[in-house]
């Protein structure tokens, strides 16, 4: 079995992913198991907007 993934980075976003070839900050093709999933996305919206909410 394999391990996770490492959690996302920043700069992570400013590369194609290495899997399928998704541009940078778009969510992985279908049938890519390494990438940026609907699911991270929405974690990701989630963190920044609590993060805004607590720096204003």
């Amino acid at each position: 079995m394999s391990s996770p993934p490492p959690p996302f980075r920043p700069e992570d976003f400013d590369e194609r992913c290495e899997t399928c070839g998704a541009p940078p900050g778009q969510l992985c093709r279908a049938w890519c198991d390494t990438g940026y999933t609907a699911e991270d996305a929405r974690a990701d919206a989630e963190r920044h907007a609590t993060h805004n909410d607590t720096t204003q």
